[in-house]
């Protein structure tokens, strides 16, 4: 680090180029960490849940959000505990909304979803630090007026099954969202930590995305359409559904583009790779095929992720390969990350977070229960990440890594941090010991 400042101070390199290389010289430090901070997700010793997913609040990089496998949700605040024996400071949970427990047997539809939601009511309005939002919920029964003057209490009612995507508001961290195994997508209000309004797509989510903007989410299901949702006219808008021609395939994945916006990139189970644009009536724009396929993956694409920039595409797949992709260049390229290995991603839905891209480096989360890591340039395995076995009671064949989270800025608090979530399993299939490890 100390002859970066120089080369900086000599003039040889500029203001841009000293902060990437910092922080890919404080990654590759990270990476050498050997035993991370381990901290137990579960509430109580009943509590078998696991971590299905983190999501990272990059607006001040201070606040961490974990939703576990039976769909509860839990945000932690960075360096929140000090802990005066070893003068140490600890990340610590902040907020809790246990899974939502009811009776109602959920039976999603094989037909396609409503593009609106009858019977609008008004429950609920709040203020971010940028937008004003009024929140509305849908009303199935319009004879029961009184309700509508009074708070029904499933509104704050959380998931009842396994969320399988979370993000934050791109604004700020006053709201964010999740999306479930049991059909919704809720948004939440932080301050109150429950949700204030939900949309029923009548499928399981697979996977959700926000713009930068703060103006859409866009939503991965079982059906064959992804599903863009205004968040500024949730009512009057209803949702819009991405289709074209040839769309006869589960929707696995689903990721904005970084810088331009109105670009959103799917993946299906069928190893198609699309790219629509937003402002074209919601068409299809492009999609991304090898030369010698009419496919970009052989099989299932199962996750996504753009660079910093938004000029290349990352993409994994059950081919057992990872791909990097251009697809604004002429023509389209691709090149492969790694050998090709069936049983680094041998399962379609285990996980909805496989791929983290940070500066040149891509972290694949594999089925082998470890994080490797990618140098982007080369495309060759650099390093990896065991599952922290030292640190958790045990290691068994179904414990795995479930999500990944960056706290990439260089100025909060000590520096870039990766946070991983793990489900762990005991012999009996139980789900127990899941923990958010941080490496730092």
């Amino acid at each position: 680090m100390n002859s970066l400042f120089l080369q900086y101070q000599f003039g040889n390199i500029h203001d841009g180029a000293l902060q990437r290389l910092a922080r890919k010289s404080e990654f590759e430090r990270l990476l050498e960490s050997a035993t991370p901070n381990c901290y137990k997700y579960a509430r109580g010793k009943k509590d078998v849940s696991g971590i299905s997913c983190l999501e990272m609040d990059d607006t001040t990089g201070q606040f961490l959000l974990s939703c576990g496998t039976d769909g509860s949700v839990s945000v932690w605040s960075l360096d929140e505990k000090l802990d005066t024996v070893n003068n140490e400071l600890y990340s610590k949970r902040i907020n809790y909304n246990a899974k939502s427990i009811g009776t109602e047997e959920l039976s999603p539809s094989k037909k396609r979803a409503k593009t609106s939601s009858p019977a609008p009511r008004m429950v609920h309005s709040f203020e971010t630090r940028q937008s004003k939002f009024r929140m509305y919920r849908q009303s199935s029964d319009l004879n029961k007026l009184a309700e509508q003057e009074t708070e029904d209490n499933s509104i704050s009612e959380g998931h009842r099954f396994r969320i399988a995507s979370a993000k934050w508001y791109s604004i700020d961290n006053g709201m964010f969202f999740t999306g479930s195994n049991d059909c919704r997508v809720k948004i939440w209000d932080t301050n109150s930590f429950e949700p204030v309004q939900e949309v029923n797509l009548d499928y399981r989510i697979n996977q959700i995305d926000t713009d930068n903007e703060g103006t859409y989410i866009v939503a991965a299901t079982e059906d064959y359409f992804p599903r863009i949702i205004d968040l500024k006219n949730i009512v009057s808008s209803g949702i819009t559904n991405l289709s074209s021609q040839d769309m006869n395939h589960e929707i696995l994945c689903c990721k904005f583009n970084p810088v331009k916006t109105h670009i959103v990139s799917t993946g299906d189970s069928q190893g198609n790779i699309k790219l629509w644009d937003l402002r074209m009536r919601n068409r299809l724009l492009l999609e991304l095929r090898q030369r010698d396929s009419r496919r970009a993956h052989l099989k299932s694409c199962n996750d996504l992720c753009w660079n910093a920039g938004g000029t290349e595409l990352a993409s994994t797949g059950n081919d057992g390969k990872c791909y990097i992709w251009s697809p604004f260049t002429t023509p389209i390229s691709s090149r492969q990350i790694g050998p090709m290995d069936l049983m680094r991603n041998n399962s379609k839905k285990r996980t909805s977070q496989r791929l983290l891209r940070f500066e040149d480096y891509l972290l694949c989360n594999t089925d082998y229960g470890e994080i490797q890591v990618f140098e982007t340039a080369e495309g060759k395995l650099c390093n990896k990440i065991d599952y922290p076995v030292s640190q958790l009671p045990s290691k068994s064949d179904a414990a795995r890594f479930s999500g990944m989270a960056m706290q990439s800025s260089l100025a909060n608090s000590r520096g870039i941090r990766l946070y991983l979530g793990t489900t762990a399993a005991n012999s009996n299939g139980m789900e127990n010991s899941a923990c958010l490890c941080e490496y730092m």
